[in-house]
């Protein structure tokens, strides 16, 4: 990892001093880190990967700054700080704080300023309006502009022009609920909160169901915005004027992140990110399917690569036993991130496609912070990553991080494999799962990946060969 060393030093020091006070915030002046000082603002989904990049560089920071964004069980005017795209990262950074730290203090703590999160975005919590479709698709529009946090998306830019936020739901916001309803789920199990359990599986059945009846487009291969008509019934897929899916991009493919496709969507979708005729660029996924007609080369996030994104696709990579796909996502956004900031200093939003230089503000964090992550799971060696699909119940890492032992729940579509990521001293190990020898995958010299089985409970061990 020595080479990307400057890179990374320089988005650290970025994200640690991207730091305003006072914010004003419900009657008080509180810490806040910005995702550029340019803005010195809330900002929720920026928020979440501010503390991702936290996570790396100052883990009680970003304890501190997933406690800012959620509000006290019961708080009669807000479930959760909310502005800007209503995408809920602050679920996915609270599992990766439990994975590293495994402190049932915190998680006593914010699973139920959790659950009144995920119960608000699911449309089933005081004044929420996010399921007013009886289609049980899910929409955010009464809340805010932006659906995923790309505000130029193709699909979602058509939908504000012909103004048709009261009857058109786009995939990503029904996929995060059916993931969120799935982290709150782990950590219930993990509370002995079972009667919580009923309402997340009915959550993930219906919200499942909706996206598997109604927005599926078989001819495009990607899953579709959704046309209701006035009585909100499901009429037919978003096109452009010449019948195109306006949704080949990446709210497209968001049920993979899910965990809600047949094995036949499955491979479709991830055709479609790998393609490097399509989503797939030199210099990472991109946001808009390149073989649409609604490309552009010169848009904002149409016609650019963002990091967060690619980090939810590295996270499901990993869930489904992806390895290659996902290495090459982390590879290809560490060396782009190199590059740049090896040539000007400047630690930028995005990448444009037809270049692949830097563009935007140039001291930005946030959506950038993926890169720290990347970093750490491959080269700082003691490090054992997960997706989204395991709860990590112990980890006890060997002296001079020369192996380890966990103790994991594993998750996900029974009698299928997914894929853990152990950073160690360099050298060649193996592993077992309950005793039983499991593949070991080199990636890195001292990082590599573990098949493991779907839905276990089990010790995995990892020793030099």
């Amino acid at each position: 990892g020595k080479p990307y060393e400057f890179s990374q030093d320089r988005m650290a020091a970025t994200t640690l001093t991207n730091l305003v006070y006072p914010l004003y915030v419900r009657g008080t002046h509180v810490r806040h880190y910005t995702y550029g000082r340019w803005w010195n603002c809330l900002y929720t989904w920026d928020a979440g990967f501010v503390g991702l990049g936290l996570l790396e560089t100052n883990p009680e920071g970003a304890i501190d700054y997933l406690n800012a964004y959620l509000t006290e069980p019961g708080d009669p005017h807000a479930a959760f700080i909310h502005h800007g795209s209503p995408v809920p990262v602050q679920h996915y950074l609270f599992l990766d704080i439990w994975n590293r730290t495994q402190d049932r203090e915190l998680l006593a703590h914010f699973y139920p300023r959790l659950k009144q999160y995920h119960e608000f975005m699911a449309g089933r919590l005081g004044s929420s309006t996010t399921r007013s479709l009886p289609s049980n698709l899910l929409k955010t529009w009464d809340y805010f502009y932006n659906s995923g946090g790309w505000d130029d998306y193709a699909a979602q830019v058509y939908v504000h022009k012909h103004k048709l936020t009261d009857r058109v739901a786009p995939a990503s916001n029904t996929c995060h609920a059916i993931r969120t309803a799935k982290i709150l789920r782990m950590a219930a199990q993990a509370l002995g909160r079972e009667e919580d359990l009923p309402a997340y599986d009915e959550d993930i059945r219906l919200f499942t169901e909706a996206l598997q009846t109604h927005a599926w487009d078989e001819e495009a291969g990607y899953f579709s915005y959704v046309v209701h008509d006035d009585q909100g019934r499901p009429q037919g897929f978003l096109r452009d004027e010449n019948g195109v899916n306006l949704n080949k991009g990446l709210d497209g493919v968001y049920p993979l992140e899910a965990g809600i496709c047949t094995p036949e969507q499955r491979e479709r979708l991830l055709g479609h990110l790998a393609n490097p005729n399509e989503l797939w660029t030199p210099i990472g996924i991109t946001a808009v399917d390149r073989s649409a007609p609604y490309y552009l080369i010169d848009g904002y996030w149409n016609g650019a690569v963002w990091m967060p994104h690619q980090w939810f696709f590295w996270k499901t990579c990993l869930d489904l036993g992806e390895d290659d796909l996902g290495w090459q996502i982390a590879r290809t956004g560490l060396n782009v991130w190199k590059r740049e900031v090896d040539a000007s200093y400047n630690c930028y939003e995005h990448f444009i496609v037809a270049t692949g230089r830097g563009a935007g503000w140039h001291q930005f964090t946030s959506l950038s912070a993926p890169v720290l992550s990347w970093y750490g799971a491959y080269f700082r060696p003691g490090r054992l990553t997960t997706g989204f699909d395991v709860w990590m119940e112990e980890l006890e890492v060997a002296p001079g991080n020369t192996g380890l032992a966990a103790e994991l729940r594993t998750f996900g579509q029974s009698g299928s494999k997914l894929s853990v990521l152990a950073c160690l001293q360099p050298g060649s190990y193996r592993a077992t799962w309950n005793g039983q020898p499991c593949p070991v995958k080199q990636i890195t010299d001292g990082a590599f990946t573990v098949s493991l089985p779907c839905g276990e409970r089990g010790r995995l061990e990892v020793s030099p060969a």
